[in-house]
């Protein structure tokens, strides 16, 4: 088990296992790994899916990939898993993240293409050790989907929409993660989890995820991830200021993210230290709304939170008299009387 103390700063030493998980892409597998270099952890598990069968140019970046670590001058404890049959992308994420957790009580989860600068290291340390055993949260996230959020009042928040782009988390949040994800085909489950969900079009979004997810339709790790916080009631901690870079989207070669992505403005700032204790655990939905809006048009073709439509001029009359009335009262009353209505 890793003994940390609390930390300020970036000052302090780091002291957490960081998971490198990585496909056929060694270009920007190296520059993940520099960045890893630069924070010196004490411990590094590589994970390295297999290439596809047949394919001949996985069977080459995958190699290329293998060798990075084999020939990694690293003065820490390193662990390597190189797998012999694909995974794909959900098995193999997920099985690199339970690698990670079934041996350490937290740790820190990287893709090949999810570049945090230094900072997002000794933040993710101090949240780490700041909500070891605090139940409500579930994960750490580095990643501000829209960039900046309330930074001038606060260091961080949290959110029923962490990104998992760079994150951190603990063996007791892991323990709750079923890949296959059974419990949403239980109708009960299944209609608990959307009132826990706040709005109708977020509601709309979730259930069309999932559903890909348990028919098979969509070869991702992250949903169940989500899931899990929503069925044990919990969130996860955003920094008010982006700190990862996804340099793998808009590549040919991207898994997801194929075509102009609206994240591709994420910029990484740095964490304001000593950081400043957010006392208020409560989901920050306008977050949440801000990150749909911005993101699913892209993924959907019927854009989710439609702006509404400005009320007309007589609308906006109506609404001034109605405000002035009141909704009760022998006046209501006796307008009502005169429009008819019970």
């Amino acid at each position: 088990m890793v003994q940390i103390e609390p930390i300020v700063g970036v000052n302090q030493s780091f002291n957490i296992p960081i998971v490198l998980i990585t496909f056929n892409r060694p270009d920007v597998t190296k520059i993940v790994l520099d960045r890893i270099m630069e924070i010196n952890p004490p411990k590094l598990y590589f994970f390295n899916d297999a290439p596809r069968d047949g394919n001949d140019n996985d069977a080459i970046k995958c190699k290329e990939v293998r060798d990075l670590a084999n020939g990694l001058n690293f003065t820490g404890e390193l662990l390597t898993r190189f797998e012999e049959k694909n995974l794909g992308c959900k098995m193999g994420e997920s099985t690199a993240m339970s690698w990670l957790f079934e041996n350490e009580e937290m740790g820190i989860v990287l893709e090949d293409d999810t570049l945090p600068n230094l900072d997002f290291f000794y933040y993710c340390q101090e949240m780490l050790v700041k909500y070891r055993y605090d139940t409500r949260i579930f994960s750490i996230s580095g990643c501000n989907l829209v960039n900046n959020w309330k930074s001038d009042i606060q260091d961080y928040h949290f959110s029923h929409f962490g990104s998992f782009w760079a994150w951190a988390g603990w063996q007791r949040s892991w323990k709750h993660y079923d890949v296959k994800m059974p419990l949403w085909n239980d109708p009960q489950i299944r209609q608990l989890v959307l009132n826990y969900i706040p709005t109708p079009e977020y509601k709309e979004l979730r259930s069309t995820e999932f559903d890909s997810l348990v028919s098979g339709y969509n070869d991702t790790w992250d949903f169940q991830f989500w899931f899990a916080h929503y069925i044990n009631h919990a969130l996860s901690i955003v920094p008010s200021k982006n700190m990862v870079r996804n340099i793998g989207i808009n590549r040919a070669d991207a898994v997801h993210m194929n075509e102009e992505s609206p994240f591709s403005d994420l910029v990484d700032s740095p964490m304001h230290f000593p950081i400043r204790a957010n006392p208020i655990v409560i989901p920050d939905y306008d977050y949440d709304v801000a990150v749909v809006r911005k993101g699913y048009p892209y993924f959907y073709e019927t854009p989710v939170f439609p702006e509404l439509p400005k009320p007309t001029f007589l609308q906006q009359i109506r609404m001034t008299i109605g405000g002035i009335i009141g909704k009760k009262g022998p006046i209501r009353a006796m307008v009502n009387l005169f429009l008819g209505k019970k």
